[in-house]
Parts: structure tokens; sequence; C-alpha cells
């Protein structure tokens, strides 16, 4: 019984995919073959049943963030996660930041030029909360990569796609604001996005289609944003506040969603107050 629990377990931290409650995640990578001094990217593949989802790095009211935990070799440097830009979901009847459908949550691997191994294995143990009406937790699931190692790099080519779409929906900086100004208004957040073109966009009806990502918690994700649009297009969004995040902060860290094709649809902003 011992050697077959073992056996069994091995075949865990062997494996770099697992499906739980219908959702699959795999570790998969940019690159087919790697070589000494490269950086190149992995990612956590997660393929969501309908009406269910994980979450993003914060969750908002509700849900817990994805983490990856990694055991490189010596001397290889994994970076934290570039999430892709988070999705309003619904948990039961409240509303978080999380992702639907597929995503992908990618990690900068670099290997020393000094490595000298003919195989690169990585492993990492991942949680998730993966939930719709109901929640399934998952805690330190293990995972495993093994990429070859030789003298030229070599991409994956059934993988560049999709690295490319989600490399796409990270959210960069701004660069469409002339100026950006946030302030405290009783139990609300004031939020005015000064455009540099002036002009409101035509294709924008009463209720424009923006939405305001928190990422520390100080914005409630289950309370509806209020958003007014003056002629000139400056965005004055009204936010409720939470009291999730952290206490008399100098800033509002999140991200900007904005659909439209004039301009960047996510943006990270993080204005002082």
């Amino acid at each position: 019984m011992r050697l077959l629990t073992a056996f069994f377990g091995c075949l865990l931290v062997l494996s770099a995919h697992a499906e739980v409650e219908g959702l699959r995640a795999e570790l998969i990578s940019e690159a087919a073959t790697v070589t000494p001094g490269q950086t190149f990217l992995v990612g956590l593949h997660l393929q969501h049943p309908p009406d269910t989802h994980t979450y993003w790095k914060f969750p908002g009211i509700v849900g817990l963030a994805t983490r990856i935990e990694w055991s490189p070799p010596e001397g290889v440097k994994i970076g934290e996660i570039q999430w892709p830009a988070p999705q309003k979901v619904m948990m039961a009847k409240y509303e978080a930041q999380g992702y639907e459908g597929e995503t992908l949550l990618m990690c900068p691997v670099t290997i020393p030029a000094t490595f000298q191994e003919k195989t690169l294995v990585l492993n990492a143990k991942v949680s998730w909360m993966h939930c719709g009406k109901t929640c399934h937790p998952v805690s330190d699931q293990p995972f495993s990569i093994s990429l070859p190692v030789g003298r030229v790099a070599e991409a994956n080519p059934s993988n560049q796609a999709l690295f490319q779409k989600f490399r796409a929906e990270i959210p960069v900086p701004p660069t469409e604001w002339k100026k950006i100004s946030v302030e405290r208004n009783g139990d609300n957040i004031i939020l005015t996005l000064d455009p540099m073109l002036r002009g409101r966009d035509p294709s924008w009806n009463d209720h424009p289609p923006i939405r305001f990502f928190t990422s520390d918690g100080q914005v409630d994700s289950d309370q509806a944003q209020e958003i007014a649009v003056s002629p000139e297009g400056v965005i004055t969004m009204t936010l409720a506040a939470s009291g999730l995040g952290p206490k008399n902060s100098a800033t509002l860290p999140g991200v900007l969603e904005i659909p439209t094709g004039k301009i960047p649809r996510y943006s990270e902003i993080n204005p002082k107050y």
C-alpha cells in the first residue's frame, strides 16, 4: 500500500495538468527548448466550465486569488504573475473580480548563464478558488514541467497564439489621459479622467462601458459604479468605498476597462489622493 501511495504521489508531482470539479489547469511554456541565459514565459492555463470562475490578484469582497508557489532549480529565477486584466464575475449574488472562460497566468523564468543541466524542471504548487453558485477551493495542487536545454532556444509553436493573446490583455500604463485625479467624499471615492483628446466618444450612450477594478480593496466590487461623461469627454466615476483596503492609502491602484478601439482597453492606474 505504501508503495502504491508513493507511486501515485509521484504521478501527481510529475503532472503538468490537473482537472478538478471541471476546471482544467495546465502548466505550459512558450518555449520548446531553452538555453542558459534565456528569459522566457511559462503560464498556468485555466479553462473554466460555463458559469464558473477563478479570481484575480485581488478578488473583491469575496474569493481568493490564485497563488503559484515555485520550487525552481538553484540559480533559476521566476518572477511574479503577470496578471491579465480581470472580468466582472458573479459568486452567487456577489460581484467579484476574476476570470471566466479561459485565462493564462504568466510568469517570467530566467535561466542563469552557468546552468549546466540538460533538462530544466520547474515544480510548482498551485492554489485556487473555483466558484459559480458554490465554491471549490484547491490548495497546493502539484504541477511540474520539464523542458530540454540546448544551445539554441526554440519556441513552442502550439502555444504561441495563446501567449500572444493574453500578453495583449495585460494592462498597460495610461497614456490617453491628460490628468487622472482621485478624492474621498464620505463613503465614496471620486475618480476623474481627463482625456488628451477632447470630446465624448460617439459610440457611448448614457451608460458608457467603463469599469474600475480595485487592486487593493479600497473600492467595493459589489456596488454599482456611477459614471458621468461631460460633453468634453471628462469621465467622473463615483465608486463605493470598501472597508477591505488599506487605511489612509496615499493612492488608488487598479485597472480601468474602457472597451473602445481608440485607446488601450485595459490601463493600470495609481493616482494620488
